[in-house]
């Protein structure tokens, strides 16, 4: 009886996850998020953080809060140039998107993604190791390697019995309704400044569900990411670049996303965007007061979900940091290498 009533209440919880893992519409813009291989593909550190907000008009809809924090590293300790670029935007209301770099790096990361549907929670974090090598002097390859912690567990108090006091619910499920479990993901990314192509796969580990001690029959799912986009120059001051993205899990359809950016100077972008069977959307994003960035994107249903009559949003915000300068060490420097002429003393008469 126990196993019967935690596997049904668990079945219910898959139906309600779909999929299962995370689905972003701005991923082009934090690939780190679902590839742990793609952070560092700048010379600049980042932070990002942001909500999606899926199907607003249905009761339990999906809400989706991520953060995270990528860069560059250095394990071993040199004694050569800054490991980060310095930020040439300071003091600017509007700055360029930092370029893409060729050259063998090492990266670190951490993220964070809480999804919410119902009275169903899911929670990971995960740290993120990668390293970077130049294939050409203007192609650069990476793997990387997500290791954390994750939960799932369910609140009772989102929880609608259709008989109140419900003795098995109580008995089996409502006592202890968490499971934590290691998570991994591992991902694959060749890039250069105008091409992304990413690669990676997620809780590969296959847990199984278990909740109050029982073991059930389903399972986190392993899902694979594709991600490719490639950006053209129009001109002088604006790019476009399509975006194509497909999502793979056992037991249920290829899911693909297909986007367009228009960029404006590496400032800013607007975009076009459609999910099969699922949704249209349309975005923008902006860089803001030389360290911030800001994109917001807006989806109304299609398809299978147009009956809802549901829109969805996600917004994200950015920081990007860099190397600080050290102006008097540099006067220093400058001091040594060409000293100051010493005054002429002009003899007396």
């Amino acid at each position: 009886m126990k196993k019967f009533v935690v596997t049904a209440f668990v079945s219910v919880a898959g139906l309600a996850f779909g999929q299962q893992d995370i689905q972003f519409t701005q991923t082009a813009s934090s690939p780190f998020l679902i590839n742990p291989a793609a952070g560092g593909l700048m010379n600049v550190a980042e932070v990002v953080v942001g909500n999606r907000l899926q199907y607003a008009g249905i009761e339990g809809r999906p809400i989706t809060t991520f953060a995270g924090i990528q860069s560059m590293v250095r394990f071993k300790k040199r004694k050569s140039k800054a490991l980060l670029s310095e930020l040439s935007s300071i003091g600017q209301t509007f700055y360029s998107t930092p370029q893409r770099t060729v050259s063998y790096k090492q990266i670190a990361g951490l993220t964070f993604i809480n999804d919410v549907i119902g009275p169903f929670t899911r929670t990971n974090v995960k740290a993120n190791f990668g390293v970077h090598i130049p294939l050409s002097q203007k192609l650069n390859a990476g793997i990387g390697l997500g290791v954390g912690w994750s939960n799932f567990g369910i609140d009772n108090s989102k929880v609608t019995l259709g008989t109140a006091n419900d003795k098995a619910y109580t008995n089996y499920i409502g006592i202890s309704a968490s499971q934590n479990y290691l998570d991994a993901q591992a991902g694959l990314i060749i890039y250069n400044d105008r091409l992304l192509v990413s690669i990676s796969g997620s809780q590969i580990f296959n847990n199984k569900t278990r909740l109050s001690d029982v073991n059930t029959e389903s399972s986190f799912q392993p899902h694979l990411f594709v991600l490719g986009s490639y950006r053209f120059d129009l001109g002088k001051n604006y790019g476009l670049e399509p975006i194509v993205q497909f999502k793979s899990v056992k037991n249920a359809p290829i899911s693909y996303d297909v986007a367009m950016r228009l960029h404006y100077m590496r400032m800013g972008w607007v975009s076009l965007s459609y999910r099969r069977q699922s949704a249209i959307g349309v975005g923008f994003g902006i860089n803001l007061l030389a360290r911030f960035n800001v994109s917001y994107s807006f989806e109304f249903g299609n398809g299978v979900t147009e009956k809802f009559g549901n829109t969805s949003h996600e917004i994200r915000l950015g920081f990007i940091f860099g190397h600080k300068r050290n102006l008097e060490k540099e006067f220093k420097q400058d001091e040594k290498v060409n000293p100051a002429p010493l005054a002429e003393v002009k003899p007396e008469e």
